[in-house]
Parts: structure tokens; C-alpha cells; sequence
């Protein structure tokens, strides 16, 4: 029998026995590590990651968001407040519901939407996105940025997104967004949906999100500390060109400035 690793939202959807996640997993899932033969995730990145790392094999998961988690061979989990990355493997069956998805939130779409978008954009300003068919990430982005786009199809979007991530790491968006979590606890989507405009901005890609809605809360976070702490990833200077720090901290800090007013 298959274990099923599910979220308190998604946990009446398959029976079995049951793992149930509740906040992404930490450095203490490492003890379970492969510990199931058999696993079966049914929710958003977060389920899915942890399902990643207690199979021994492939796993098969029914994503619920566009976190793109299906598609890669690593998962997330955090440590002393420091995002890590343990090596899994890529789920050999991803399949997607529109009933599993009804009782979405549409907050938890949009900020999974933001996380899929800025997995495109991520390799778009990669230094090695010519290992990526620029058509298909291109073709991909506009559907994430249309907003008659059906919402299951934002999920299949995502696992494509996802795709992309897997043969061409991240680069700035997300180095950035990591600090805003660990320090503040901010889901990295909504993190990410903060950072997209002010990023876009300063990379000229202001054109290509015009439709984006943004989000509507103030974040109170310190721009320099976020910034000090995204340089310490490697992936903060694997972008096309270099960056202009001081541009950088302005044009954050206009964006944070816009969403008090």
C-alpha cells in the first residue's frame, strides 16, 4: 500500500495512510529520508517535496499549485532558517485533477502563479539559458500571465515551468525571495509576487507583466537585509548581466513603498 503524503486541505482526497503536512519541511525530515518504498503526494511544492524525500522511489503526486515541484529531482526544506536542497528523484507519474483543485483559495493560486512565472523569468535572465528552448518558455510564461488562463491549465503550466528549473537553476528572483521567507515567514510565492515587478524593472521586462495583478498586502521587510543575505546564494550572480546594486535597493524599495501607499 502506498503512503499518502497530503496537506490538511487535501487529505479527504485519496484514502490510505496518511502524512500529513502542514509547513515545508525541515532538516528533520532528512531521519525519514527513503524510508517508503511506495509514496503518493496529492498537494502544492511543500507535500510534494516531502513526499521527494521519505520514497526510495519515483513518486507519483496529483499537484494542487504551480509550484513546478513535479518536475524536479530536488526538493526544498529548510534549515536554521537557511533554504537547502536534497537530491531526489524526478516523479515518474504526475497527474492533475480539476476536482482536487475546486476548494483552491485563489490567494494560494496567485502566489503559486507568481512562483511558475518567476521560474520562467528566473532562466529567462539566466546566464545559461540557451540550454532551454526559448519558444517554449517564452509560449510558457504568456500563459501563466494570461489571466483567461483556466486554472488547471495554470497547474500544467507550472509543471512545465518546472521543467525548466530542473536544467537551468534559478537565479535572482529566488535568491531573493529566500531571505523574505526565512526571516519573515512570508510564503515564497507571495514573496516572489513582491520581488517580479521591481525585478522586471530593472532587467527591462516591465512589457511582458503590464497584466500582472499585484499583490495587495504591504510587506514590512528591510530591502538591505534581504539583499546582503540573497548575495550569499551563487545563484544571485548567475544572471545574464551583472547587477547594479544600488538600482537594485532603489527599485525594491520603490515597490515596497508602492504597496504602503
Amino acid at each position: 500500500m502506498s503512503l499518502i503524503v497530503c496537506s490538511p486541505s487535501t487529505e479527504n482526497l485519496l484514502s490510505g495512510d496518511k502524512y500529513i503536512v502542514t509547513n515545508p519541511p525541515t532538516s528533520d525530515i532528512l531521519k525519514l529520508k527513503g524510508k517508503y518504498n511506495n509514496v503518493i503526494a496529492i498537494g502544492g511544492g511543500a507535500v510534494i517535496d516531502t513526499a521527494k524525500i521519505l520514497c526510495s522511489n519515483p513518486i507519483t503526486c496529483y499537484p494542487t499549485t504551480a509550484s513546478g515541484a513535479s518536475a524536479t529531482s530536488h526538493s526544498v526544506y529548510w534549515h536554521n532558517h537557511n533554504k537547502q536542497n536534497c537530491e531526489c528523484m524526478i516523479p515518474n507519474t504526475v497527474l492533475f485533477k480539476e476536482e482536487f483543485i475546486k476548494s483552491l483559495p485563489i490567494h494560494v493560486l496567485q502566489y503559486t502563479r507568481y512562483d511558475a512565472i518567476s521560474h520562467c523569468l528566473d532562466v529567462m535572465w539566466s546566464k545559461d539559458y540557451n540550454k532551454l528552448d526559448s519558444v517554449l518558455v517564452k509560449n510558457t510564461l504568456e500563459g501563466l500571465l494570461d489571466r483567461s488562463t483556466p486554472h488547471i491549465e495554470i497547474l500544467r503550466l507550472g509543471h512545465v515551468a518546472g521543467s525548466f528549473i530542473q536544467k537551468v537553476p534559478t537565479t535572482i528572483l529566488h535568491a531573493l525571495s529566500y531571505p523574505i521567507t526565512a526571516k519573515y515567514g512570508i510564503t515564497h510565492g507571495k514573496a516572489l509576487g513582491f520581488l517580479i515587478f521591481p525585478l522586471c524593472r530593472l532587467f527591462g521586462y516591465e512589457h511582458q507583466i503590464k497584466n500582472l495583478e499585484k499583490l495587495d498586502t504591504f510587506l514590512d521587510i528591510d530591502i538591505n537585509f534581504i539583499i546582503i543575505e540573497a548575495k550569499k546564494y551563487a545563484k544571485f550572480y548567475n544572471t545574464f548581466t551583472n547587477i547594479n546594486i544600488n538600482k537594485l535597493t532603489q527599485e525594491l524599495i520603490n515597490e515596497k513603498d508602492t504597496l504602503l501607499n
